[in-house]
């Protein structure tokens, strides 16, 4: 058997750190595209309970690609730092194992670029010339983080950055990280649960602010002032009223993937024209949606992300359904867009093979013989 090329933690984060952004979303759109054109493989995953984690077995294929087997524990209590996991790369030609890889930044990565690829699309096609924006995201965790980071690349107007949490020692350990990285954006951290921020909120009078002020009023500002809204928990009660997001607000949803958790609420949902990473997957999976579906009989879906990128994973404007268009304009009651994500497995086979490759063109890694 060859040799097999281990690629750990660190290694994996300074590959991320060095790589173009477009070369993960050029590879990330290609996935979709194969996904949506049934060129992938995704056998049902078993998955390992215990009193701590459970433990996903996932093997995935993309045919013109590759294969590989992701294993990664879900922790049952709150983590900020990623999901632990690894992934098995196998050579397509021969199904050995080719690599090793730390999946732990991956599914962050990964996730961030559907959200990036999906607002991309939408901020192509729809009327907003705003020459700032402001994205308000919700979570502390790795997945805010990749969202910041990916979101900001994608849409370079975007200028104020508010991150809501709960707690928010957790939000400015994120901010603390970030903010030396783009020193251009102004950067805030909020909590939830005590109205407290660590500076200034941009757009927000200051006697709004004020301590003491009702914190409830205060988060619907926030939500009010957002162009891009990010929910990246697990929470399984909405996180806001939808009435607060005003007209031709992009929100992605990416936390929420069973069917108990609720990250927006129906009065949003009602509003939304909607893209998902992968329709049948949104449906069974996605509490929002399921709901949705049984309430109204229908659940806003208009398109999967692999039908408007193409086999290059460039976006195909023409492919983009017209109601985005027009989504500011409230046509049939609609507007707001949205994307929707539970990940997919040709997700991980993208993001791994691309990771592998630049390890192995870099010789970074620890090449065993096994």
């Amino acid at each position: 058997m060859p040799p097999v090329r281990i690629v750990s933690l660190e290694q994996v984060a300074s590959i991320l750190n060095g790589i173009d952004l477009e070369e993960i979303l050029t590879s990330q759109g290609k996935a979709f595209h194969s996904y949506s054109i049934n060129e992938t493989q995704t056998p049902q995953r078993p998955t390992l309970q215990t009193p701590y984690h459970s433990t996903l077995i996932m093997p995935a294929r993309i045919d013109s690609l590759t294969s590989v087997v992701k294993l990664v524990s879900v922790p049952k209590q709150d983590s900020n730092n990623g999901l632990p996991g690894v992934t098995i790369v196998l050579d397509n030609l021969t199904g050995e194992p080719r690599g090793l890889v730390n999946a732990r930044l991956l599914t962050a990565i990964r996730t961030a670029a559907s959200s990036a690829l999906a607002t991309r699309a939408v901020f192509q096609v729809k009327e907003n010339k705003d020459e700032s924006l402001t994205l308000v995201l919700f979570g502390s965790g790795a997945q805010a983080k990749a969202h910041i980071q990916l979101l900001t690349h994608v849409l370079p107007r975007i200028r104020n950055v508010l991150i809501c949490n709960r707690t928010l020692p957790r939000a400015q350990e994120l901010l603390a990280e970030l903010q030396p990285q783009y020193q251009n954006l102004t950067m805030v951290a909020y909590s939830t649960s005590t109205g407290e921020s660590t500076s200034p909120i941009p757009g927000i009078s200051s006697s709004d602010q004020d301590k003491g002020k009702d914190k409830d009023q205060l988060l619907k500002q926030i939500v009010q002032s957002a162009d891009v809204i990010c929910t990246c928990t697990n929470s399984r009660a909405p996180l806001f009223p939808g009435e607060w997001v005003r007209p031709g607000t992009h929100i992605n949803m990416v936390g929420s993937y069973t069917p108990e958790m609720h990250e927006v609420d129906q009065a949003l949902m009602k509003r939304a024209l909607i893209l998902v990473d992968a329709r049948q997957e949104c449906e069974k999976e996605a509490g929002e949606l399921i709901v949705a579906m049984k309430e109204r009989g229908e659940n806003g879906i208009l398109a999967e992300l692999g039908q408007i990128f193409d086999a290059h994973g460039q976006f195909d404007q023409t492919a983009m359904p017209t109601e985005f268009k027009t989504a500011t304009a409230g046509a049939s009651g609609k507007d707001v867009t949205m994307f929707k994500s539970v990940g997919i497995a040709a997700q991980d086979v993208a993001i791994t093979a691309l990771v592998l490759d630049q390890a192995e063109a870099q010789d970074l890694g620890t090449v065993a013989e096994i």
